[in-house]
């Protein structure tokens, strides 16, 4: 069976308004509506691994918040927990973005739109920056392992420091980079921009966001019973 494939501006338009409904749909609902989404969704798309994590991290939080919510003392971890919980999903879906999809997708789509492209190219470095981070720090940590550095529960400031002093330095060196690159490519021209990649909203997209509507109308509908 062939996985489903949708276009990026789907999933970002999903992960914009679903978070703000939480102030005008009954919590309890949403919160199971936008899990079972967020799983039919993954399995349609064959993210098996992101399902299989999302499962992992909500039903963990939530065992912890049922463990807890009773306990004077660690009831603050639950309530915190129950709090975090209701975004998973929407994280899920968030990581298809920087997972699945490359830079130029990611522009076309958004240009098809028409927002400012100085919002577009800083929404693309945004998502795509993210895996950046995630194998610099394996460099990091990497490198703290050659020279014999651990990270120690008794000097947690001292320990902290050798994680962001070179991801900072590493921030601004990839941000020259990230420019020149930009540059080299002609971002900076006003001028249309021709792509490879078409993105365009397709019937597959139409009935995700029909869904997605459908299900949020539905919890006003449930708010009022």
């Amino acid at each position: 069976m062939k996985s489903l494939r949708l276009n990026p501006i789907v999933l970002i338009l999903i992960n914009i308004i679903a978070p703000s409904m939480y102030i005008f749909i009954s919590g309890k609902y949403l919160q199971a509506f936008l899990f079972v989404f967020a799983s039919m969704l993954l399995i349609l798309m064959g993210r098996f691994k992101s399902l299989a994590a999302l499962f992992i991290v909500y039903f963990g939080m939530m065992g912890i918040y049922y463990m807890t919510v009773n306990n004077e003392k660690l009831q603050f971890i639950g309530l915190f927990l129950i709090v975090l919980v209701q975004s998973v999903p929407c994280l899920a879906l968030a990581s298809i973005l920087v997972r699945k999809y490359n830079s130029a997708q990611l522009l076309s789509a958004l240009e098809t739109i028409h927002i400012p492209r100085v919002l577009v190219i800083a929404v693309t470095i945004t998502l795509k920056y993210i895996p950046t981070f995630k194998r610099e720090f394996s460099y990091i940590l990497e490198s703290m392992r050659l020279r014999g550095i651990s990270f120690s529960l008794k000097h947690p400031i001292k320990s902290f420091q050798y994680f962001i002093v070179p991801q900072l330095f590493r921030c601004a060196a990839l941000a020259e980079e990230v420019t020149a690159a930009g540059f080299v490519k002609g971002i900076d021209v006003p001028v249309k921009r021709t792509s490879y990649y078409e993105e365009r909203i397709r019937v597959s997209d139409a009935a995700v966001l029909l869904v997605f509507v459908t299900g949020l109308a539905g919890g006003f509908l449930w708010k009022r019973m």
